[in-house]
């Protein structure tokens, strides 16, 4: 018989919230007409159609509370919302904590990783339950590309 008994279950959004004021808006609404106003005196078409879509993109994905996910772990995996993770699906965690948050990485065998704030969760209580399961990795440091987003607030 399997057991399902559920160690930790939290809820919490996919991303951190992120305060822009006005000056955040003004300041990359300025790099963005910079950027094109750059495309269309160079006459780079596809340049200048590119900022356009990323800037509507940008608008449409952060104009909307980020989406919250349910996360059980048990003995038989890892539960992301209606989706059961085996624990073989996974090779290490690591936490980074923000300003305000904690982010809890998981490391997939395949490509990409998945990523959760910890919410109102202790942090401790959830490295405890998942390194049962997968091992911690306490060294790891977020990607520079991450860092980038992270202070940019994007």
């Amino acid at each position: 018989m399997t057991d399902t008994h559920i160690l930790i279950s939290w809820t919490a959004p996919e991303r951190p919230p992120h305060a822009r004021g006005k000056r955040w808006y003004l300041l990359s609404g300025l790099i963005a007409v910079l950027f094109l106003a750059y495309a269309l005196y160079t006459q780079a078409w596809t340049f200048a159609v590119v900022i356009v879509l990323l800037a509507v993109i940008y608008g449409l994905i952060h104009g909307k509370q980020p989406i919250k996910h349910t996360v059980q772990i048990s003995p038989q995996g890892l539960q992301w919302d209606k989706r059961l993770y085996a624990w073989s699906d996974f090779n290490n965690f690591w936490m980074l904590q923000g300003k305000g948050y904690v982010e809890l990485h998981i490391d997939r065998k395949g490509p990409g990783q998945l990523i959760v704030q910890t919410g109102d969760c202790i942090p401790a209580d959830i490295a405890s339950a998942l390194s049962q399961f997968i091992p911690p990795i306490f060294d790891r440091r977020e990607s520079i590309l991450d860092y980038i987003i992270r202070i940019c607030k994007l």
